[in-house]
């Protein structure tokens, strides 16, 4: 991608972080906009998202956009577009929520059973699973 992504978004919303350092990650040329202290791109993000403030929104060269997206998601996306993202396949699979499901059901059964299988097993998905998280 020759130009910029747009990404607009609100330092409180906690799905902007994992975006932009996606698209470092990625090397994509991007601009953050706060859309608390830019009223044009507050109003830009309601018209594009039928009304709603919702973030982050993203708007590639191409003129195409994305609300809220998931990592596999953005990943998608940015890899049509010709992107590489490192290690983005592995990490959007270690951090799928049934990861750390999983990992807390055998857990509470190894602590309730005294299992200390089950309690490794289930404490090195977790790790697994937020340590993924923390990647992204």
């Amino acid at each position: 991608m020759s130009e910029k992504v747009i990404v607009y978004g609100t330092p409180t919303c906690p799905m902007v972080a994992p975006v932009l350092r996606t698209l470092q990650r990625a090397d994509i040329a991007h601009e953050y906009i706060n859309i608390q202290r830019e009223p044009e791109a507050h109003e830009r993000v309601l018209e594009i998202n039928g009304g709603f403030a919702s973030v982050p929104t993203l708007v590639f060269p191409d003129g195409a956009t994305l609300t809220e997206p998931s990592s596999r998601e953005l990943i998608d996306a940015l890899e049509a577009r010709g992107a590489t993202i490192s290690g983005g396949a592995t990490v959007v699979r270690l951090q799928h929520p049934a990861i750390m499901i999983v990992g807390g059901v055998f857990l509470a059964i190894g602590l309730t059973q005294r299992d200390s299988l089950l309690i490794g097993v289930g404490a090195l998905l977790l790790i697994v699973a937020l340590g993924a998280r923390l990647y992204r």
